[in-house]
């Protein structure tokens, strides 16, 4: 614990905790710290990974990222039994997930195209600072109740290799469903292993469908390790852009060369919802032959800000 800031003294926790997920090493529960809402994450022994060294990485990167779309770090606590926790915001709206897999929940356009932007924004913030996550999937993307999305868990991130030998001692971890081909296949890999993982994300977003549902949606070509681009176009949803299907296929490309960078998919992204919301506005003028004036319904609710 490097300052007096990292500490959180384990008296000021609410007792008793209540447990609402695991992550990659732990399990995640929630609590109060000082009237605030938090998340408190307790690593678990693992026959298969070195726990210790995992959990330190994750609050040492968790401390220094500051960014909207990136959960909030507040300190460390331990317990008296010597057990430590990582101690985060507590993100109220549940996970991409469960909004996926929740049909009856709204999820109109410009939301998924919402989601879209609050991930590759993030995604983007580490990349410039060459952190690789290497578990994005939509257990890890957390929903504010005001339908922003956050990064959380960062028990598989660490900083990109910078050469030959440290590529040499890098891991290879994730979840099935939403790793690169590169992975799968024991190759060398690099930021663009997450471009991978965020062209699964977008193709559920689009098409409202689960890539890891026992139902098998989205298998993967056990030769290539790659997804069938015509499924994909197959289970778009009515309505969904072509620049945004495209955009999920380019994300998928074999070649990590070939994949776009974050630069570029919010680029397009910002283009893709300035579409949507001509066709809204578009919408929203006629309906039937009456014409709004202003251009929106009546007490149309406001947008959703881009942060908080």
């Amino acid at each position: 614990m490097s300052s007096v800031f990292d500490v959180i003294p384990y008296e000021d926790l609410t007792h008793p905790f209540r447990t609402i997920g695991t992550g990659s090493f732990g399990s995640v529960y929630r609590s109060e710290y000082l009237g605030l809402p938090v998340a408190l994450k307790q690593i678990q022994p693992s026959k298969d990974y070195d726990v210790q060294k995992y959990f330190e990485r994750e609050w040492r990167l968790m401390k220094e990222a500051r960014h909207p779309n990136v959960v909030l770090y507040l300190g460390l606590s331990r317990s008296p039994e010597k057990v430590t926790y990582i101690v985060s915001e507590f993100v109220e709206g549940g996970n991409m997930r469960s909004y996926i897999h929740h049909k009856r929940k709204p999820f109109p356009w410009t939301m998924r195209v919402s989601f879209a932007i609050d991930v590759a924004r993030a995604l983007a913030y580490l990349h410039a600072r060459k952190c690789i996550h290497r578990d994005l999937k939509p257990e890890n993307l957390l929903l504010t109740a005001n339908g922003r999305v956050k990064i959380t868990d960062f028990g598989f991130a660490r900083i990109a290799p910078r050469n030959d030998d440290e590529q040499k001692r890098i891991t290879f971890c994730g979840t099935d469903a939403y790793m690169s081909p590169e992975i799968l296949l024991g190759e060398s890999f690099g930021l663009s292993t997450d471009i991978f993982s965020l062209g699964v994300i977008f193709c559920e977003v689009i098409s409202r469908t689960l890539a890891d549902d026992s139902r098998g949606d989205f298998r993967r070509n056990p030769a290539t390790w790659g997804l069938d681009a015509q499924e994909v176009r197959q289970k778009a949803n009515d309505g969904c852009p072509e620049d945004f299907v495209q955009l999920s296929l380019d994300c998928l490309q074999l070649e990590p060369n070939d994949r776009p960078d974050c630069r570029e998919i919010l680029e397009r992204l910002s283009r893709i919802e300035v579409e949507i919301l001509q066709r809204e506005k578009d919408s929203d003028t006629h309906v039937g032959s009456v014409k709004f004036v202003a251009g929106k319904r009546p007490n149309m609710a406001p947008r959703i800000p881009s942060f908080g």
